[in-house]
């Protein structure tokens, strides 16, 4: 009875382990996702039947047309690689405070539901 506690606490500390190796596996994955994508801050360019999404030099990175063009191309141009990778780091950051178990539960879950959908991509 008296390795009990010390039971549940390994299973916490496992649980905590596996929960930031999955957000540093995402951040590593948002990494190489941007580095795969062209660079700089993108800008939205409507040019009236569609929508172009350029980088700073001024090169196409998409052209969207149809009714979500407008809506996707504001999507695109603020979650553009320079942002994909402040959350790259923000998250590697924040997954040694998981794995201690310091981190408030809802932010927790939140970066792990991140998490699983930046490596389900």
């Amino acid at each position: 009875m008296t390795n009990t506690p010390h039971r549940i606490e390994r299973v916490f500390e496992l649980e905590y382990r596996r929960r930031a190796a999955e957000i540093r596996a995402a951040s590593d994955r948002l990494r190489e996702l941007g580095r795969g994508a062209a660079p700089g801050t993108w800008r939205m360019v409507d040019t009236g039947g569609s929508v172009r999404v350029t980088n700073r030099d001024g090169q196409e990175v998409a052209a969207l047309a149809g009714v979500w063009a407008p809506s996707t191309a504001r999507y695109l141009t603020t979650f553009a690689p320079d942002t994909g990778f402040l959350v790259a780091e923000l998250m590697w950051r924040c997954q040694s405070v998981v794995r201690r178990g310091e981190m408030p539960a809802q932010i927790e879950d939140a970066l792990v539901d991140l998490a699983k959908a930046v490596i389900l991509q």
